[in-house]
C-alpha cells in the first residue's frame, strides 16, 4: 500500500508539472483572482502582453491596470458577476501596458466555488485582441468609405452572384434589388466585354480595367470606367471578385463636345474640312472602281459684296442659312461640309447614273433662286457648283477637289448660278 501511495503522489506531482508547463507556454495569459478581484496567480504570458512580471501584479486587481473610466465600468461588471456567480464571457476591456500604451484584452473566466456554494474568486484567461480590434476598426473605416463613395462598388462570388454592393450601387441599380449576377447590371455589349475580356484578364493578372456601362434602374446606360479585381487564396484560386465603376458621363459628354468641335464648323454646325478628309479617306479605302461618287464644290456668288454691304454679322447669318438650305437639297446619307469661307462640298456616294447628280444639283440651283430674309434685308445669294467624279476624274482628295473647283470657276466666268460636271 505504501508503494501505491507513493506512486499516486508522484503521478499527481507529474500531472501538476505538466499542467504548469502547459499554462506557462500557451499564448494567452492565465490568471486567478479572489472574490475581491485581487490577483492570486498570473502566468508568465502577462510579461509579453502587459510588460509586467507575474509577481508584480500579485495583490493588484485588473482595475489597477486600466484607465480610470474603463476601471469603473469593468469593476461594476465584475462584482455583478461575482454576486450572481456568473461566468465571464469574452468581456472586452482596455488595459494599460507598463510603457503606457493601450492593450485591448478579451477576458473569459469561470467562478471558483467553495463547499458551501460561495464564489471565492475566478480562474480565467485574457487574450490580447488589440491587433484584431485595430483591424476591425480599419475594416469599419474602409466600409464607411466604401459606403460613402459615389462610385459603384460590388463584390461577387466565383459563380458571379453579387453578395455586396455599396449605397451608390444600390441607388444606381435599385435599392430593393435581390440576388443578381455580376454582369446583370450591365447592358449586353458591356456584359460581353466583361465576360470575354474583363473577368478572364482579372483572373489571369489579378486586375482588369476598361470602359463599360451600367444599366440604371430607369433603363438608361451610365458610361463607367470599371476595374475588376480577382481576390485569390494563397493557393492561387479565385475566392471572389470585386468591381469599382466610376461614372464618366461628364467626361464622355466633354469628349463629345471636343470631338464635335474638332470635326464640325462652329458657324454652320456642318462637318469641317478635317471631317471631309476622313470621309474621303474612307471612300478611297474601298476597292477602287466598285462604286462611283460625285464631289460637288459649291461657292456663293458675290459673297464679298454681300459682306461689304450688310456687314460680317449678316454675312455669318447668311452662311448659317445657306448651310440649312443646302442640307434640304441633298439625299439622306449624302455628306455635306463647310470647306471654308463661303465654300461648301457635297459628296454623293453610290452614283449609278448622271441623272442622280443632275437631280441634286438642280434642286440646289432652284433653292438658291429664292432670296434670304435676314432681319429687314432680303438678300439675293446664288451659288455656282463645279462637279468632279470618283474615280473618273481622280482617286485622291487633292485632285477631285481641284477639278471640281476649276469647273466651278468656269461657271462663274459665264454667268454664275448654275452647275457643271467636269468633262
Amino acid at each position: 500500500m505504501a508503494v501505491l501511495k507513493k506512486t499516486s503522489g508522484e503521478d499527481l506531482k507529474a500531472g501538476g508539472e505538466r499542467f504548469r508547463t502547459l499554462v506557462e507556454h500557451v499564448s494567452d495569459w492565465i490568471w486567478e483572482v479572489d472574490a475581491n478581484g485581487v490577483y492570486t496567480y498570473a502566468s508568465p504570458r502577462i510579461k509579453d502582453i502587459l510588460g509586467y512580471a507575474p509577481e508584480e501584479i500579485i495583490g493588484k486587481t485588473p482595475f489597477d491596470l486600466m484607465p480610470e473610466e474603463e476601471a469603473k465600468k469593468i469593476e461594476g461588471v465584475f462584482f455583478h458577476l461575482v454576486e450572481h456567480k456568473l461566468p465571464i464571457k469574452e468581456l472586452e476591456n482596455v488595459n494599460l501596458h507598463r510603457d503606457g500604451h493601450e492593450v485591448i484584452l478579451e477576458t473569459s473566466g469561470a467562478p471558483v466555488m467553495d463547499a458551501e456554494g460561495n464564489c471565492t474568486g475566478y480562474r480565467g484567461v485574457d487574450r490580447d485582441i488589440t491587433e484584431r480590434k485595430e483591424n476591425e476598426r480599419r475594416q469599419k473605416q474602409l466600409l464607411e468609405i466604401i459606403e460613402a463613395s459615389p462610385d459603384f462598388i460590388a463584390s461577387a462570388d466565383v459563380e458571379g452572384k453579387v453578395f455586396y454592393h455599396n449605397a451608390a450601387a444600390r441607388n444606381i441599380i435599385g435599392k430593393n434589388r435581390g440576388s443578381y449576377s455580376f454582369v446583370e447590371a450591365n447592358p449586353d455589349w458591356a456584359k460581353t466585354r466583361i465576360l470575354e475580356e474583363g473577368i478572364p484578364a482579372a483572373v489571369e493578372k489579378g486586375m482588369w480595367k476598361g470602359e463599360t456601362a451600367i444599366l440604371k434602374q430607369d433603363g438608361t446606360e451610365m458610361p463607367v470606367s470599371q476595374i475588376i479585381v480577382a481576390h485569390k487564396s494563397e493557393s492561387g484560386e479565385v475566392e471572389f471578385l470585386s468591381t469599382i465603376a466610376h461614372d464618366i458621363t461628364e467626361r464622355k459628354e466633354l469628349e463629345k463636345i471636343v470631338h464635335h468641335q474638332a470635326l464640325y464648323d462652329a458657324l454652320t454646325d456642318l462637318p469641317n474640312r478635317r471631317y471631309l478628309h476622313r470621309k474621303l479617306d474612307s471612300l478611297f479605302a474601298r476597292k477602287e472602281g466598285t462604286q462611283k461618287a460625285a464631289l460637288l464644290f459649291f461657292d456663293l456668288d458675290n459673297f464679298k459684296i454681300i459682306n461689304d454691304r450688310y456687314g460680317h454679322q449678316t454675312g455669318d447669318s447668311l452662311l448659317g442659312m445657306v448651310a440649312l438650305r443646302l442640307k434640304s437639297c441633298i439625299r439622306d446619307g449624302d455628306f455635306i461640309c463647310r470647306f471654308g469661307g463661303d465654300e461648301f462640298i457635297i459628296i454623293l456616294e453610290n452614283i449609278r447614273s448622271r441623272t442622280e447628280i443632275d437631280r441634286v444639283a438642280n434642286r440646289m440651283v432652284e433653292a438658291f433662286s429664292r432670296p434670304f430674309q435676314i432681319g429687314p434685308h432680303s438678300i439675293e445669294a446664288t451659288g455656282s457648283i463645279g462637279i468632279s467624279l470618283y474615280p473618273d476624274h481622280g482617286s485622291d482628295e487633292e485632285t477631285l477637289i481641284a477639278k471640281a473647283d476649276e469647273t466651278m470657276y468656269e461657271i462663274k466666268k459665264h454667268g454664275k448660278h448654275s452647275y457643271k460636271l467636269k468633262e
